[in-house]
């Protein structure tokens, strides 16, 4: 199924204890600053929260990236291993203004009732669609291969 707003989930697993999957995510992750100044690069990979088992977090960039993926995950205990499991999603505020330009611009070209203008619409309204889902993926793909590495993540087989 096709999401319309950008969402993804996704497991991570890990030979790492809960706690020892909790404290290499706790050296990944800093608490989130208001504003970011300067172009120092002496900071952690991740910024959010980690509460328990429980954590919010995303990426540290140093661009401008209105679509950068908030991760809302839990660490969770399994027979032999861990699993990070990891909701990817837009910010709130993001998706209401992506939401009222859609509303917008489709109500718009209903509303002008010439066929050719809303075929002139169209265009646009798919521009401004792929573009935030593909900066969406673009740095959930970024995100997921950093985590990746930092855990190591073990591919399990089924057999």
């Amino acid at each position: 199924m096709i999401a319309i707003i950008p969402y993804q989930t996704f497991e991570i697993k890990t030979r790492l204890s809960q706690d020892g999957a909790r404290q290499k995510l706790q050296a990944v992750v800093e608490p989130r600053k208001l504003l970011r100044l300067g172009l120092s690069r002496n900071h952690n990979l991740f910024e959010g929260e980690i509460e328990g088992a429980s954590f919010k977090i995303s990426r540290i960039i140093h661009y401008r990236n209105s679509f950068l993926p908030i991760l809302v995950g839990q660490i969770q205990d399994d027979l032999d291993a861990t699993t990070l499991k990891i909701t990817a999603r837009l910010h709130w505020f993001i998706i209401v203004i992506w939401s009222f330009f859609a509303v917008a611009v489709v109500s718009g070209g209903i509303l002008a009732g010439d066929r050719s203008e809303l075929w002139a619409i169209l265009p646009i309204f798919l521009f401004f669609y792929v573009v935030p889902l593909a900066a969406f993926n673009f740095e959930l793909h970024k995100a997921q291969k950093l985590l990746n590495e930092q855990f190591a993540a073990d591919r399990y087989s089924l057999l």
